[in-house]
């Protein structure tokens, strides 16, 4: 298997384990209610784009050079590193505007040791 597709294939691979810990940490933030845990979720949500941007982006910088692209594709990597610090941003603002309403309106949190069960299983996951 060249490098290309093997990189490819690692890709989609966290570009899945990332949908899944989104999905652990949704259902985290669900049952406990706490916009630490909702933080976290956002930052997921940004890592799930980057996983599948980062599928296109590989793809896209293995295609050969052609008339087009006389020094190949690989300038891709570089608007999709802009995309993702975009997202890193707007998911910034909302996270600072979830924390400012929550400071004026305070929230019970419910079941917080499911959650921080459920946020530490996820922190090692993806840790490995």
């Amino acid at each position: 298997m060249n490098q290309g597709k093997q990189n490819i294939k690692v890709q989609k691979i966290v570009a899945t384990v990332s949908v899944l810990l989104f999905l652990a940490k949704l259902f985290a933030w669900y049952i406990t209610d706490s916009v630490a845990v909702l933080t976290d979720a956002l930052e997921s949500i940004v890592n799930i784009v980057a996983g599948f941007l980062g599928i296109y982006s590989l793809s896209i910088s293995a295609k050969p050079r052609d008339a087009d692209h006389p020094y190949g594709h690989g300038k891709i990597e570089f608007i999709t590193a802009a995309v993702e610090g975009t997202l890193i941003f707007v998911a910034g603002i909302f996270i600072i505007y979830e924390s400012v309403v929550t400071i004026w309106k305070p929230i019970k949190i419910a079941q917080l040791d499911t959650g921080l069960l459920i946020l530490g299983i996820t922190a090692i996951i993806n840790y490995a």
